[in-house]
Order: structure tokens, then sequence, then C-alpha cells
């Protein structure tokens, strides 16, 4: 099993190094630091001409609302291609500022007696491999009859966009991991705890490093917020913009009836894109779970009998609880939990069966 940890890390680590979803290298390793710069030129060179080919279109596209949908979602995903690359390099002050606050992190848990890391594979392969399983359906169906012109050209950038998913899933896993870690040493103290019992200074001196490896975690979800929010943000605008016209056209399918290909295919795109956002969103509602358990677990350290210090001290790390949750957002425009997702999928349902209803009215008309 950790064998098969360690070829999963090592293979996503060179797949995101390739598709320049990484910082720069250091200018001291000037080998890697010209190949990273070649590779990202070629990706950089392969998303303009995508963008050309997105614009030859613009005549077309006003020929039905069909054909500016597409021609949006492709327009924009070239776009978010774009961006996300040139976050990678931007934010690279950033992201050393989380890789040293992790280590940190990490320090702090083998004090408390917390040591490896969470298990990736059985959830990054299965992902990566939904989404493989998804492109070969619709590379099969659009080989036989094309439903889309541009899907062929496409597909290095949908898996640009979706190894980002599949790196922020990665992030957002380790962190969590380094959360539930903080909380079965904080639900160990708690079980041992004698109300009763003056405090020790060893449990005074292992709640003070409890309280800051709380800190260094938070720390590290704040700055990936940081680090990623904006590509977060794009990636999920953009793939609730493709689920939602997936799911427009599959409609149209009940409503017609007329090619089994295209459903097929819409629906393939449907689950291609709704996995990593669930995945995502519910990563981040079990980080902010571990976040809401810690706090109520600090209340079970309480002494009546122990001195000031030490009861101000548990005070000090419940408010600390409050202040600082550990959430994924978008630059602070939302927080990734499911309370969300499901919020959005109701209104999404909502809107769809407004739309068939319409759908079936004017059918209803003309007969």
């Amino acid at each position: 099993m950790r064998s098969l940890e360690l070829i999963t890390r090592r293979f996503l680590a060179g797949i995101l190094w390739t598709m320049g979803l990484v910082p720069l290298p250091a200018i001291s390793q000037l080998r890697w630091l010209f190949l990273s710069l070649a590779s990202r030129c070629c990706w950089i060179a392969y998303l303009v001409y995508l963008l050309k080919v997105g614009f030859s279109f613009s005549s077309v596209a006003i020929e039905s609302v069909g054909n500016v949908v597409g021609t949006v979602l492709f327009m924009g995903n070239s776009v978010l291609g774009l961006l996300i690359l040139l976050e990678s390099v931007l934010k690279e002050k950033t992201h050393s500022q989380l890789e040293n606050l992790r280590f940190q992190s990490e320090l702090q848990l083998q004090r408390l007696g917390m040591f490896g890391k969470g298990r990736q594979a059985g959830y990054l392969l299965p992902l990566i491999g939904v989404q493989l399983t998804c492109d070969l359906v619709r590379v099969y169906i659009n080989s036989r009859g094309t439903v889309s012109p541009v899907f062929t050209i496409s597909l290095p950038l949908m898996w640009l966009l979706r190894f980002r998913y599949v790196q922020l899933v990665q992030h957002v896993m380790d962190l969590n991991q380094r959360s539930l870690q903080l909380r079965r040493s904080l639900l160990s103290l708690a079980s041992g705890n004698d109300l009763w019992q003056p405090y020790g200074v060893h449990e005074c001196r292992q709640l003070q490093t409890l309280r800051t490896t709380y800190e260094r975690i938070f720390e590290c979800y704040e700055n990936f917020s940081d680090c990623y929010g904006w590509g977060i943000l794009g990636l999920h605008l953009l793939s609730s913009f493709q689920f939602v016209t997936s799911a427009y056209y599959m409609l149209m399918w009940f409503y017609d009836g007329q090619n089994l290909q295209a459903l097929i295919f819409n629906g393939a795109t449907g689950i291609d894109f709704g996995t990593p956002i669930a995945t995502l969103f519910w990563l981040g509602d079990s980080g902010a779970e571990n976040g809401r358990q810690i706090g109520c677990l600090i209340s079970k350290l309480v002494k009546p009998h122990a001195g000031k210090r030490y009861n101000d001290l548990v005070s000090e790390f419940s408010l600390q609880t409050l202040h600082q949750r550990f959430v994924v957002t978008a630059k602070d425009f939302f927080s990734l939990n499911l309370r969300l997702l499901s919020s959005m999928f109701a209104a999404v349902v909502t809107y769809l069966v407004i739309l068939i209803q319409f759908m079936f009215a004017e059918r209803s008309s003309r007969g």
C-alpha cells in the first residue's frame, strides 16, 4: 500500500510539473528552470491557438443559442487555462509560505505523537479513473458522429483543468488529515482528563502545543485559499456552467428523443465536470467539520479546581477555534461546503424543471 501511495504522489508530481501547475524552480536550478519555462511556453502557444480557433467560430456562434453557449465555454476554458498558468507563477511566494507552514504543522503534530501521512491514492486514482472513462466514452461517440467540433483539440486543455482539480483535492486532503490528527490528539487528552484533579505541567504544555498546532493548520488553510483562490473561483464557475449546459441538452433529448449518442455524450460530460466539484466541496466540508469537533472537545478540558492560568488557556483555545475556522474559500466569495453545493444543485434543478414546463407548454400549444 505504501508503494502505491509513493507511486501516486510521484506520478502526480511529474504530471503537475509538466503541465506548469507548480511554481517555477529556483534560479539556482537552471536546467529545471529552463525546462519548466519551455513547458509553459508550449502550453501558452497551445492555448493561444485555441483562442484563435474560438474567434474563428464567432461568425457561426450567432446562428443559434447552442453555438453561442459552446463558443463561450470553449473560449472561457481557454482563458481559464492561461489564468491558471499565470497563477502558478505569480503565487510562488504564497506557495512557499504554504509549504513552510505545512512543514511547521507537521513538526508540531510529531511533538503530539502523530506521525505519517494520510492515504490519498484510494481517492485520487478513482477520481482520475472516472474522468478518463468519461473521456474514452466521449472520444468514441465523437468519432462515430461529430457531437462537438472542438472536442478533440480541447482534450489537453480539459486535462490541464482536471489535474488542477486533482491538485486542489490532494492539498485539501493533506490539510484535512492534519486537522484530523489534531482532533485525535485533543480527544486523547480530553478522554484522560480528570475534572477534579489540578492540572499538571505536562498537560499545560501539551495544551499550548495543541493551540500552536491549531494556529499553524489554520494558517495553512488560509494560505491555501490565498494561493489557489482565483483558480478555484474560475474552475467552479465554468465547471458549473458546463454541468448545467450538459443537463439542459440531456433534457432536450427527452424533449426531442432523436440523438441517443448526444445524450450519452452530454451525460458523460456532466459526470466528468460534476465529480471533481462534488469531491472538492465534500473535502472542504470535512475540514470544516473537523474544526467544529475540535471546538466542541475543548470544553472537556476544563478543570474546576485547576489554576486560573490553565482555565484561561482553555478559554483562549476555545475562542481561537471560534474565530479561526478550517475553511477553504474562493477568495472569500464563498466557502467550499456541502450546504452550498446542495443549494446550488437545488437551484439548478428548480430552473431546469421550470424550463421543462415551458417546453411542454410550448409543445401542447403547437399541437
